[in-house]
């Protein structure tokens, strides 16, 4: 490896097109166009709406940052210069736009997807948790190896694919969280909370590789003219690792916490999904572990005032039921 100052050359930004990125994004969007008003119509019933304004409002955001993180100039940055940049770009296409083309599609389209033969079965193994989770954070960790980064910056189809099955693998990580079909994962508030978190630390494994290296990692970013002066490249790396675990780990805890606090209304408000009471046969009630006395209706609610309640009573007898 070359000394990451040895830079030759100027950065040079001219405009190109990018062929093959104005034809993903085109087709994604003939796609959402036809489905919405072609297909959409004969897929629900007479007077229903196709798609709200808001799932709308989603798919244009998806493609919005997927031509943006793609096209020029931003596609030459990353792929030429700066390796933070390339790690806020991959960062979009596996954090954000999935997210946005899942929150977008309605359920009718679910289902059509999913009853396509062969593709619906591989989404239905695919979003498994366990294996959405181990699949995708095992591509990214792969996907960041030297030899991995060095050919996909001088071979456009293999960075196509990459991104490619960087975007398929973290669709299927986001649909346990966004999941409009009873018959794929569907997590409760708290099991979700608990699936992001996960998805958070994961990736802290190849940050600290990136951090804690004391010399380029990658040839091509290390060689590259400096786009900014004072920016050597393992400094430009060190910032990546920190987009990596801190970025991603930010937008990870801030839909915890959306989460969170939607539970804790729901809770409050006994509306929450995780609190459904079980009556058991000696009329007791089993509610997450906890056996409590004087069982009522299977399908009643608990709300947060029983759990206070609950609790009061015990403190009051000095030991549980």
């Amino acid at each position: 490896m070359k000394s990451a100052t040895n830079v030759s050359g100027s950065v040079s930004l001219q405009f190109h097109s990018h062929a093959s990125v104005l034809v993903v994004v085109a087709a994604l969007a003939v796609f959402f166009w036809w489905a919405f008003t072609r297909l959409g119509p004969t897929k629900v019933a007479p007077g229903e709406v196709v798609a709200t304004a808001r799932q709308k409002h989603w798919i244009v955001a998806g493609l919005v940052w997927t031509f943006l993180w793609s096209y020029w100039p931003l596609h030459d940055i990353s792929e030429k210069y700066l390796f933070l940049v390339h790690m806020i770009q991959h960062s979009v296409f596996t954090m954000v736009a999935p997210a946005c083309f899942l929150l977008g599609a309605p359920r009718w389209l679910w289902r059509v997807v999913l009853d396509l033969p062969v593709f619906g079965s591989i989404i239905r193994f695919g979003s498994k948790p366990l294996i959405a989770l181990l699949v995708f954070n095992s591509l990214i960790a792969v996907t960041h190896w030297p030899a991995i980064v060095e050919r996909s910056l001088h071979n456009e189809l293999f960075h196509f694919s990459i991104h490619l099955v960087l975007f398929s693998t973290a669709t299927m990580m986001w649909i346990p969280v966004i999941n409009r079909e009873p018959d794929l994962p569907r997590f409760k508030a708290p099991t979700k909370m608990m699936y992001l978190f996960a998805q958070s630390i994961v990736p802290t494994v190849p940050a600290s590789f990136l951090t804690f290296s004391e010399k380029a990692m990658y040839e091509t970013y290390g060689l590259a003219p400096r786009f900014f002066k004072g920016l050597d490249a393992v400094e430009d790396q060190q910032i990546a690792a920190a987009i990596m675990k801190l970025g991603v780990g930010s937008l990870l805890w801030a839909i915890v916490g959306y989460q969170f606090f939607n539970w804790w209304i729901d809770t409050k408000a006994g509306r929450a999904d995780d609190n459904i009471r079980i009556a058991t046969p000696k009329g007791s009630t089993r509610v997450a572990g906890m056996t409590i006395s004087g069982g009522r209706v299977a399908d009643e609610v608990l709300t947060w005032k029983d759990v206070e309640d609950e609790f009061a009573r015990i403190d009051a007898s000095g030991a549980a039921p």
